[in-house]
């Protein structure tokens, strides 16, 4: 972790990172800010859903990865370009430019992962434990982003033309300068290889069971980011209560990460994640029925296990039902995220304003997916563990020729 942290790639996937913490509780508090109305700020985050989709699932393609070292500087700078658009503008057209313009920093982990794999921190690593390694500081980032974001929006104080989201802008940049420095020190990656057919065969069944059950997921966690922010502030509470929600899942997120890897080598993943569902929907029922400081914190607290296990479990269901393996099931479980997030943007909607009300279609989300993933569990037919066991700094040769 410390050897990863210590490259200019680690510090540029941190910075990456706290950019979207502060988006994430920025963007939707700068749209409502500026005037616009409900339907315009979920039309604004429904186009940053399908750039998004389209990016994420394009920087994965092999093409991408081989030029990741020239991609990755010009897209950290187009993210920034794009977030500068949305924290100072007022006309709808020009803030969903500079909302999908943003989404090419915000989804460019493909590139930075792919030269990751070619620094001395990541030298022998499986893409198990690389991925766990990189998800980590990913939290990490993201923590100090919405810290960012609460001391940024203090500066308004001071500075009244200051716009809270301009933290995002600063960090796009430095990530950009630690990418470029990276491209100078280090050499050229070679081509990835191709990834081995760790996948079943015939599961098309499964595997639109699968997908569905990530677009539910996604949709319940979508409501949350979107919604919450705008549902504290319309409550009465002071807008830097956001930041203390959004910081408390995340450092839970942070201790739960290591016993998910735990349970991840024991029990399948299906099941783990159907159980983390049923913690999402406790989270959301306690929201919908409790309008006070206390649930909310609670909520949140149970909610860092669904959001854990969401990302870090969400890509090994999929990678179990895809020739190709791992590689192949996070480009997929990147784009039915996406996906995922259109769901769980437009489906308010149908519930006027921001009450309490809006939640309980969170709840069905997360008991919709419950009974998907247990219908997966059967379709597969294995109780095998979701993560084989790796010995930690193995060099053996299966470890070497594991697919990167």
């Amino acid at each position: 972790m410390a050897l990863l942290l210590r490259s200019p790639l680690g510090l540029c996937l941190l910075f990456v990172s706290a950019m979207t913490g502060v988006i994430s509780v920025g963007y939707p508090l700068a749209l409502d800010s500026a005037g616009f109305a409900k339907g315009d700020i979920a039309l604004f985050f429904v186009v940053n859903s399908l750039i998004a989709f389209t990016l994420a699932l394009s920087s994965s393609r092999p093409v991408a990865l081989r030029h990741a070292p020239r991609l990755l500087t010009p897209a950290l700078l187009a993210g920034a370009v794009g977030t500068a658009l949305v924290s100072t503008g007022h006309a709808l057209p020009l803030v969903c430019l500079g909302g999908a313009l943003s989404m090419a920093g915000a989804v460019s982990l493909p590139l930075i992962l792919r030269r990751l794999q070619t620094t001395p921190g990541a030298a022998g690593l499986s893409d198990a434990v690389l991925a766990a390694r990189t998800r980590w500081i990913a939290v990490a980032g993201y923590v100090a982003g919405v810290a960012v974001f609460a001391g940024s929006s203090s500066l308004t104080e001071w500075w009244s033309d200051w716009p809270p989201v301009g933290a995002a802008v600063l960090l796009l940049l430095g990530a950009a300068v630690l990418a470029t420095l990276d491209r100078r020190s280090a050499p050229a990656p070679a081509p990835p290889a191709p990834a081995a057919s760790a996948g079943r065969s015939g599961v098309g069944p499964a595997l639109a069971v699968g997908v569905l059950a990530i677009v539910l997921l996604k949709a319940a966690d979508s409501l949350r980011l979107v919604y919450l922010p705008l549902f504290v502030v319309n409550s009465g509470w002071d807008p830097r209560l956001n930041s203390v929600l959004f910081m408390l899942t995340a450092l839970v997120e942070l201790a739960v990460l290591p016993w998910l890897g735990r349970a991840g080598e024991r029990h399948p993943a299906a099941r783990l994640l159907a159980l983390a569902a049923l913690a999402g929907a406790l989270s959301f029922t306690l929201t919908a029925v409790w309008t006070s400081l206390g649930s909310l914190l609670a909520s949140q607290t149970i909610f860092a296990v669904f959001a854990a296990a969401l990302q870090s479990l969400g890509m090994v269901v999929l990678a179990g039902l895809v020739r190709g393996g791992l590689p192949a099931g996070a480009g997929l479980f990147a784009g039915v995220m996406q996906l995922g997030s259109l769901v769980g943007i437009l489906a308010p909607l149908t519930v006027s304003g921001y009450r309490p009300a809006l939640f309980w279609i969170a709840v069905a989300f997360c008991v919709g997916s419950t009974l998907v993933l247990l219908l997966l569990n059967r379709l597969t037919g294995t109780d095998a563990p979701s993560v084989p066991p790796h010995p930690r700094g193995t060099n053996d040769d299966a470890a070497k020729k594991a697919p990167r």
